[in-house]
């Protein structure tokens, strides 16, 4: 009877070839974490109450908000603002040689969730924002225009913790402020 043998040589074949599917042992690969900590949602909240207060301070003449650091956001995220701040600049130019510019705003973030998936936050939210104009016919007005819009930031896990990746809007179409540029 030669199958037993057959059946024991085909059984040590496949088992020496399954070994070579295995990862090679080392170290991880740099970069990559094995488990990723949930991340703070007060942290992420703040995160996007400045970065949101930053892209709307564009629109004024002297900018009012805080930035965030620069390990607090992806080369992308970084990217984009490089790319969107000359578009505000000439809606801005746009603007004031009309006769108008805005004078200070207000703006309110408020989570409404998180999903974390991997090294992947969405987070939910929406964005309340009160701008204040003046023109050169009335000077500065008491009554703010506004608007409410619903947004989700992504953030990417990193060495440095949570970063923001990018916020883009959730519903699109409609009368946006010339702060939000969309891609």
């Amino acid at each position: 009877m030669k199958l037993p043998r057959t059946l024991a040589a085909v059984a040590v074949l496949l088992g020496l070839a399954l070994c070579g599917c295995q990862a090679a042992p080392g170290p991880p690969t740099p970069g990559l974490t094995s488990a990723v900590p949930s991340p703070p949602s007060a942290e992420l909240a703040a995160m996007i109450q400045t970065a949101v207060e930053d892209r709307n301070s564009t629109v004024l003449d002297t900018l009012q908000a805080p930035r965030l650091a620069d390990r607090q956001t992806t080369a992308a995220c970084g990217a984009k603002r490089g790319r969107d701040l000359p578009v505000v600049e000439r809606s801005k130019a746009r603007f004031r040689s009309a006769g108008f510019w805005y004078t200070s705003f207000s703006t309110k973030v408020t989570v409404e969730s998180i999903e974390v998936t991997g090294s992947t936050a969405n987070v939910h939210f929406k964005e309340q924002t009160e701008e204040y104009l003046a023109s050169t016919a009335n000077g500065p007005s008491s009554v703010p225009s506004g608007y409410s819009s619903p947004q989700t930031a992504t953030f990417r896990a990193s060495a440095d913790g949570w970063q923001l990746d990018s916020i883009d809007l959730s519903e699109h179409g409609g009368g946006l402020p010339m702060s939000i540029v969309e891609s």
